[in-house]
């Protein structure tokens, strides 16, 4: 078949190794430790078999190795269809800050504009699905103020903090990633739909490590949170308990060296329990506390972009000379 034109050799290799039984993303790009580069199918088709057999892997047969290759193609195909771009991690439109994280994915799936992915500056923004009024309004505002700083918004399209973070974002005329936990035929939750439709529209994407026909899955959610933190060079939390989603990303960031900043609330709302994760994170020095929207600008003028930037390519906050509040968000 091989049609995938938007698809390099390896990254058909890359995720016809993923179909084989036992074998994941991390022992995928073991194997595959480097491009393919050949044009025929045929050939490539070779060379991931003698890779394959270089790894030992004694259960597996060479006619499973084809058939994977031919249901990777057709998949990918599909995707290509549906607008879908598949980036293997040798390829050249990578992200270079996802390149260089620990457990980086095999392969990305990108749909809309790549342009995100390779933002001078990106913050991810964060929290949980059910977040109090006043934590609605501060993932807008934080959305917003990010985006006129010039930061992508990178979050996992979740109901609550997330949602709002992208409508800020939006706002702003800002550029936003969408990470997902399935494939980017679909988009979950239904509700946000319509958002994903208006980032892509403003310019943004939606990407994923699954290929087309991926349902979500538990776990996939936890192994998406790597991501989040992976493509940003910082972590915002806006609401989060002590347990669930957001602290999985929290300890990914930590892990990637990402500063972690997240929303001090007011004295009224520190006994709520979407905010108990915030008051652990900034009393175990965890996380760098965002009283206000002057302090946000702080913490992303602060933060040093994973990937170097040129001279003068990061643009100065500018608020007026105004006070800014997140009281008034509520």
């Amino acid at each position: 078949m091989f049609d995938v034109t938007d698809a390099s050799p390896t990254a058909v290799s890359l995720l016809a190794l993923m179909k084989l039984k036992g074998v994941g993303r991390v022992k995928a790009l073991m194997i595959v430790d480097r491009p393919i580069n050949e044009t025929e199918p045929e050939s490539c088709r070779e060379v991931l078999m003698h890779r394959v057999a270089r790894a030992r892997l004694s259960h597996v047969r060479c006619a499973e190795i084809s058939e994977a290759w031919m249901k990777s193609e057709e998949q990918l195909n599909r995707g290509r269809e549906l607008g879908i771009q598949a980036i293997s991690f040798h390829d050249k439109g990578y992200p270079e800050r996802l390149r260089k994280t620990p457990d980086p994915p095999a392969l990305l799936f990108v749909k809309g504009s790549a342009q995100g992915l390779h933002a001078t500056r990106g913050l991810a923004v964060v929290g949980t699905r059910e977040p109090t009024s006043f934590g609605r309004g501060v993932a807008r505002r934080s959305g917003h103020i990010a985006a006129e700083t010039g930061y992508a918004i990178v979050s996992g399209l979740a109901l609550g903090c997330d949602t709002h973070a992208h409508e800020g974002c939006l706002e702003a005329q800002g550029i936003g990633v969408a990470v997902l936990a399935h494939g980017l035929d679909k988009v979950y939750p239904v509700a946000d739909r319509s958002l994903a439709e208006r980032i892509l529209d403003h310019g943004g994407c939606l990407t994923s490590e699954y290929p087309v026909g991926m349902t979500p899955i538990r776990s996939a959610f936890a192994e998406r949170d790597r991501i989040q933190g992976g493509l940003s060079d910082g972590v915002l939390v806006i609401e989060t308990d002590v347990k669930g989603g957001t602290m999985h990303t929290v300890r990914f960031a930590r892990r990637q060296r990402r500063a972690v900043a997240c929303i001090d609330h007011p004295i009224r709302l520190c006994s709520e329990v979407k905010t108990r994760g915030n008051r652990r994170l900034i009393e175990s020095g965890h996380a760098r506390p965002i009283a206000n929207g002057e302090a946000l600008v702080e913490f992303l003028n602060y933060l040093k972009p994973v990937i170097a930037a040129e001279p003068d390519a990061v643009p100065e906050a500018d608020n007026g000379g105004q006070q800014m509040s997140f009281a008034s968000s509520e």
